[in-house]
């Protein structure tokens, strides 16, 4: 959990405050929110991401590198392709690197892609793999933790446990 302050008088007191050292604690989290995605078909497995998904078998866990992988939609998930403005995410993809393999997404005429989602939504360029836990599973994956909390377990010391 990070914090964000302003400059003020009351916050050199409470950065005084902040230095010492804190002991080790355990914030339990509760996220409530509806999300809403647009009208889409029904999903199926493209030919493409069935290809993306035999390129990436090897790739172990994108977070403890462990092997028996899933992949996961990263930047844009499927259910959200109809929702997508095309041309904007094309500007960022600039700035916008897969964490997996470093390559950067702007290889795509975003035009077409908004035609055809599918060219962007389920190639290498928008999947990670993670295991069964970092992905699906309720108390560590991405589909259920929010990013800021579940990328801290890809760093951890010593297998310390950020969430349980």
């Amino acid at each position: 959990m990070g914090s964000c302050l302003s400059f003020s008088k009351e916050n050199v007191v409470q950065e005084a405050a902040d230095s010492v050292p804190m002991e080790e604690s355990k914030t339990n989290m509760s996220n409530h929110y509806s999300i809403h995605y647009p009208k889409h078909e029904p999903r199926k497995n493209s030919s493409l991401y069935n290809k993306t998904h035999k390129q990436m078998k090897d790739i172990p866990c994108f977070i403890c590198n462990k092997n028996g992988i899933e992949t996961h939609h990263y930047f844009i998930e499927w259910a959200a392709t109809n929702a997508i403005d095309w041309s904007k995410f094309g500007e960022a993809s600039k700035y916008l690197y897969n964490p997996q393999t470093g390559v950067n997404i702007n290889q795509f005429d975003w035009q077409e892609v908004s035609k055809t989602p599918e060219i962007f939504i389920d190639s290498h360029h928008n999947m990670i793999t993670l295991c069964k836990e970092h992905h699906r599973s309720g108390r560590r994956g991405i589909h259920h933790v929010p990013y800021p909390d579940w990328i801290l377990q890809k760093f951890s010391v010593d297998n310390f446990t950020f969430l349980e």
